[in-house]
């Protein structure tokens, strides 16, 4: 395998050598060399041809004369033409006559194509003609023998031109190769030379840091290469800043200079990985929010600022004060808006007591902020390895889920992380998941608890009271779920759903002849959402309800919180027929003034006041204010959780209106609502009738109580 990798390696190596500029401007200028000498060898090989051609032609028409005049004197006989053809520089001669028979000598096997016509026209002038054909040269010349004019024909071959041609190519070809063999080292070392530079740039831009040396000598050059190689360093400089600016970026809090959650994620999954025992503490600065409200952002961030000095010098001083003076410091980040965490390399669990001890003193005095003094708490979470988990994430999870659950507990508390608060923390998220799919799909249902009017004991309404039938839990609570959907944005899909239930059965109770109001809840944040009022209209007129047989409740501290938007959105509402209830009046923050002016027409009693009054003057109290208030204003009210005869003889002294609570009926299904609707009606209609009274309508009545 080693071998092979090596063998691989080197035929990369090749490859890349041969893909190099380097190489391929020598293989290129080695090319364009040897293309020019073959050219010049060509030209020099066919002029030397065509001169040779040329005196072979010369040397045959002097050859041609000499034998015409030698049979024109006489001192040649045609017989003996071929032997003085041979002993001279022709390859052939033959006389032949004007009727074209051969008089002397031997007609070859390649002959002239000169015409005795062509001849004939000549003759006056005793000039030869000459002609190539067939790598001979022919020369044609009329002659006059014996008084008879006849044509001498005689030829030699090229062949030496041929020769002297193939000699110039050798000549030339072995020239070049010298030529291009000492030509080429010298070639390529000129542009190695030339190009080194440019390796060095491609191997400081391949290894940033590398080559530097060369690159910075490349750079005093004048030429473009020069100019690269500066451009390159600037860019390598810019990178260089980038760079660490990106890190800071990623691994430190711009406002703190602290490292973030990502730095101490890396820093936990090293110590994790080498199996160091550690705890980490996730610290809640509670108030930083607060201040940022009151006295705007830029003090918000100073504040933030304080807290992680006042954090970054706890840990300081600790880490000089305890066993762990020699080892490596804890390590402060800040990882959200308000929170902070403190990791410890080698602390235990006494150890992490200690340094959340040490964090809660070091926020009992206020943090100052320009010329405030404002107050602080925490809720620490400790989370110890590897009991508590042995991956960063795990690690984080269950401290998140320790500083949950001591900022429950209330201000400056610690909690350690354990398998039970991992199991809460794990049982929310499951729970958040199975909501989100119950709503989605319409697995919720209502309950619809009865309301009384007192003054003719029936039933004038209902409150739609949702309910969660788990496929695996059962019936979960309200109180359970309601508070999830609250803080992971679920509240607003829960609301619209009930709201269209409600509606959907209000417009089918009346088409059936039961007359009841339903009551359905609205959350603060649904309806400190703009456009509730809009969506709600929206959603009624969907279900097909007539909006007078809705009745919203807005909690106290809801409604008076922002008068402005409460006037603002209640007013169409209102203005529609929609009733409007002001729920659990008297626990929050009244403001009589927004009261007297905000559409409201019902104010709902809490509980607590109706349970109390019997027993606690404060709440009778209470309780009879609200009536007086009420009766002033010309609202109803409903008495909510009325139980027994002795609270329901109270509220009914004290003036309410109506009641609703266990003595009457408890939250049940629409089908049971309409069951014990139908069987109060049948009983107060027989009541009437062993009365006396209305007796002309007891059988109306009772067929359609029935029918209900």
């Amino acid at each position: 395998m080693a071998n092979a990798g090596a063998a691989a390696e080197g035929r990369r190596g090749r490859n890349r050598w041969w893909r190099s500029l380097a190489a391929r401007a020598t293989i290129a200028t080695a090319a364009m060399l040897g293309a020019l000498s073959i050219l010049l060898v060509a030209i020099a090989a066919t002029g030397t041809r065509e001169s040779a051609e040329r005196t072979i032609e010369r040397s045959t028409a002097g050859a041609v004369d000499e034998l015409a005049g030698r049979l024109a004197a006489g001192d040649l006989s045609p017989l003996e033409i071929s032997a003085a053809a041979a002993s001279g520089s022709l390859d052939y001669a033959f006389l032949e006559s004007a009727s074209g028979s051969i008089v002397g000598g031997q007609r070859p096997a390649v002959a002239s194509a000169v015409t005795l016509d062509a001849v004939s026209e000549t003759r006056s002038a005793g000039v030869a003609l000459v002609e190539r054909s067939r790598d001979f040269a022919h020369v044609a010349k009329a002659v006059m023998v014996g008084g008879e004019p006849m044509t001498l024909r005689a030829g030699a071959s090229l062949a030496p031109a041929a020769a002297a041609e193939s000699e110039t190519i050798v000549r030339g070809v072995m020239a070049a190769l010298v030529f291009i063999g000492l030509a080429l080292p010298l070639l390529a070392l000129l542009v190695d030379r030339v190009v080194a530079p440019l390796r060095a740039l491609t191997r400081a831009v391949t290894s940033p840091g590398s080559a530097e040396a060369e690159v910075r000598a490349a750079g005093a050059r004048t030429d473009e290469v020069g100019a690269l190689a500066r451009a390159h360093l600037a860019i390598a400089k810019d990178l260089a800043e980038n760079a660490d600016a990106l890190h800071r970026l990623t691994f430190d809090d711009p406002l703190t200079h602290l490292p973030n959650r990502a730095s101490l994620t890396s820093r936990l999954a090293s110590a994790l990985q080498v199996g160091e025992p550690l705890a980490l503490l996730e610290v809640e600065v509670q108030g930083l929010s607060r201040i940022a409200a009151g006295l705007g952002r830029q003090s918000g961030d100073e504040a933030v600022r304080r807290a992680a000095e006042r954090l970054r010098e706890m840990a300081t001083d600790w880490a000089r004060e305890s066993q762990f003076a020699e080892q490596r410091p804890p390590m402060v980040a800040r990882i959200s808006d308000t929170a902070f965490a403190v990791l410890a390399h080698g602390a235990d669990a006494g150890a992490a007591g200690a340094l959340a001890a040490a964090a809660l003193a070091a926020f009992e005095s206020p943090l100052f902020v320009g010329e405030h003094h404002v107050a602080t708490t925490l809720a620490v979470g400790v989370a110890l390895a590897p009991a508590d988990g042995d991956e960063a994430a795990t690690l984080l999870r269950s401290a998140a889920a320790a500083v949950s659950a001591a900022r429950a507990a209330g201000p400056q508390s610690v909690r350690f992380a354990g398998a039970e608060l991992n199991r809460m923390a794990y049982g929310r998220l499951k729970l958040e998941q199975d909501l989100r799919r119950a709503i989605e799909n319409g697995e919720l249902e209502l309950h619809y608890q009865p309301q009384i009017e007192l003054q003719t004991r029936a039933v004038s309404g209902a409150e739609a009271l949702v309910r969660w039938r788990h496929p695996i839990r059962g019936m979960v609570s309200p109180m359970e779920f309601v508070p999830v959907a609250e803080e992971c944005g679920l509240i607003e899909p829960l609301g619209t759903l009930v709201l269209a239930q409600a509606s959907r059965m209000a417009a089918d109770w009346h088409a059936r002849g039961v007359s009841a109001r339903i009551a359905v809840n609205v959350s603060a944040i649904q309806f400190r959402r703009p456009r509730f009022a809009e969506r709600a209209l929206e959603i009624i007129a969907a279900a097909g309800a007539d909006p007078a047989q809705i009745e919203l409740e807005i909690t106290e501290s809801a409604a008076m919180g922002d008068p402005a938007h409460a006037l603002r959105e209640l007013a169409p509402l209102k203005q529609a027929g929609v009733k409007i209830a002001i729920d659990d009046f008297g626990t929050g923050y009244s403001n009589l003034s927004s009261l007297t002016r905000l559409p409201f027409d019902v104010l709902k009693i809490d509980r607590s006041f109706v349970r109390d009054a019997v027993m606690a003057g404060g709440a009778r109290a209470v309780v009879s204010a609200i009536m007086g208030l009420a009766a002033n204003l010309g609202f109803e009210t409903i008495a909510e959780g009325v139980e027994t005869d002795e609270q329901l003889v109270f509220v009914t002294r004290q003036g309410c209106s109506h009641v609703q609570g266990y003595l009457f009926g408890k939250p049940m299904p629409a089908s049971a609502f309409e069951v014990w609707y139908a069987e109060r009606a049948l009983t107060e209609l027989r009541g009437l009738a062993e009365r006396g009274a209305l007796r002309p309508v007891l059988g109306e009545g009772l067929a359609a109580a029935g029918h209900a």
